[in-house]
């Protein structure tokens, strides 16, 4: 289904996640214009709850045609469609916004990111990964150049209602060494902003 730009339907994130490749530059269209996200803090993507489907993106196009399951793929609507993908996340600030691509690198990252999420506990209790994308590397494919994005899961989040930013959630980890000197009650590093 078509949308609209421009129109008066607030409904829904109006930030989206957009990433430059060839620069490893990722970045968000908020209202107040482009933010650079820090992926030293990165973002969350809801992965568990990745949309496939047809995009087409052009100059003041975009016709999102999702597939009914991931195993369900619908007859491409037009040549100007690709597989793509749309999927939910969150700023370190908590705020949301939706991220989509019909790219190869995209498409391969989230690809990627979702396979080995899936093998995590957190995955299947419902948490939402924070990513730190940490380079972009060019790779020959066919006769063209695509990228490979390297990532961390930095740690898994609670999955937000849609009123509320995602909330922390422990990380198992090996037991530390030597005993902590920190009080209980000190900042955590990198906590996501939330």
């Amino acid at each position: 289904m078509p949308i609209s730009f421009g129109s008066n339907d607030t409904a829904g994130a109006s930030n989206y996640v957009r990433a430059n490749l060839p620069q490893n530059r990722w970045w968000a269209k908020t209202d107040a214009g482009d933010e650079n996200i820090d992926m030293d803090r990165g973002l969350a993507i809801d992965i568990k709850d990745v949309t496939l489907g047809w995009l087409h993106i052009d100059v003041g196009v975009r016709d999102w045609q999702a597939f009914p399951s991931p195993s369900q793929a619908t007859p491409r609507p037009s040549e100007n469609h690709k597989n793509g993908f749309e999927v939910s996340c969150w700023l370190s600030d908590g705020r949301p916004a939706t991220f989509s691509g019909n790219s190869y690198g995209l498409g391969q990252f989230i690809a990627k990111l979702y396979n080995e999420a899936e093998k995590s506990p957190e995955f299947a209790a419902g948490k939402v990964p924070v990513v730190q994308v940490t380079a972009s590397t060019p790779v020959l494919i066919g006769k063209g150049t695509s990228y490979e994005v390297s990532y961390n899961i930095a740690k898994w989040v609670d999955k937000p209602s849609k009123d509320e930013a995602p909330v922390a959630a422990p990380v198992a980890a090996p037991a530390p060494a030597a005993a902590p000197t920190a009080t209980a009650d000190a900042p955590a590093d990198n906590n996501f902003g939330f």
